[in-house]
């Protein structure tokens, strides 16, 4: 028996809001359709899971697959389910590198879990199952890679608030660009919280990327591209000054403001992971890329005109 497509969810972008979104600042993030996942499920011997990094009976994953380990030993035993299933997640989602891949996987296989057993589900059922992996994988996720995943829109995002879509139609090109460094999110969110709790300059710091993202809100309304990227470097600064951006990060940003970016910032949780610029047409976007192209590998471009 054929292995059956059952989700297929695609990436995610933090365009800013980053780590303040942990206290309850607002937080901007739009779907990201240069990478994907998709799960598929069939009918096995023994629970047997099958990703890029791992090959084999699911009581044997690694560490690093623990959540959606648990994510699918406890749907089986929720509902009651004696079947064995392998599940298979085909991914070119890269790992560890502030683009959701986590929360893909763990929505992807929550999704996919209630398509093949038929169990009617809504998406607050997806959503609560994939937060059992990714309160495993991250601790105290904020909650907003998950909300766009599951989704696939742009939202404007505060925690614990009802989830707000945002429609994004802006004149203007955005390029994502990989380190090909794995990023360190948990250990970033544990050493910002930590910094916050021992001084009341970071507290401002957090702060003043709340006030940011409420204003990226307006700019984006008014597609003002310009003043928009203006945001971005200025949140990028705070962002260094919480210790979360690195040498290669800002080497990035530094070629995409050369080669004419608006703005540029690091995206997701930082310390490695990846970089966006703001390009204000397809001939800078592309000036911008093949620059990048030439220390790194994985670069993208993606219009953000005309969300629907």
């Amino acid at each position: 028996m054929e292995n059956r497509i059952l989700s297929k969810i695609f990436s995610k972008i933090i365009l800013i809001g980053e780590h303040s979104v942990i206290y309850g600042k607002p937080a901007i993030a739009i779907p990201f359709h240069g990478t994907s996942l998709e799960v598929s499920i069939k009918k096995c011997k023994k629970n047997h899971l099958t990703c890029k990094f791992f090959d084999g009976n699911l009581d044997e994953t690694s560490e690093d697959l623990f959540g959606v380990k648990t994510l699918i030993e406890k749907f089986l035993s929720f509902y009651k389910i004696k079947e064995k299933i392998c599940v298979k997640i085909d991914s070119n989602i890269p790992n560890e590198r502030g683009m959701g891949s986590s929360a893909a996987s763990s929505v992807g296989v929550a999704r996919a879990l209630f398509k093949y057993f038929e169990i009617n589900h809504n998406n607050s059922d997806i959503m609560y199952w994939a937060n059992v992996s990714e309160k495993i994988i991250h601790g105290n996720p904020s909650g907003i890679d998950v909300n766009v995943v599951l989704h696939d829109k742009s939202i404007y995002y505060i925690k614990d608030q009802e989830i707000r879509l945002f429609p994004i139609n802006l004149d203007a090109y955005l390029i994502i660009a990989d380190t090909g460094i794995k990023g360190k999110t948990k250990e970033a969110l544990s050493d910002v919280r930590k910094l916050v709790e021992s001084d009341k300059v970071y507290e401002k710091y957090i702060a003043r990327l709340g006030v940011l993202s409420e204003k990226a809100k307006g700019l984006i309304e008014n597609n003002n591209p310009k003043e928009l990227g203006k945001v971005m470097n200025k949140a990028h600064q705070l962002l260094s000054k919480l210790s979360v951006s690195d040498e290669e990060l800002d080497k990035m940003i530094d070629i995409s403001r050369a080669n004419g970016a608006l703005g540029a910032k690091l995206t997701g949780g930082g310390r490695g992971g990846c970089m966006i610029a703001l390009a204000e047409n397809i001939e800078i976007a592309n000036k911008i890329k093949y620059n990048l192209e030439k220390i790194k590998k994985n670069v993208w471009i993606s219009s953000l005109k005309n969300e629907e």
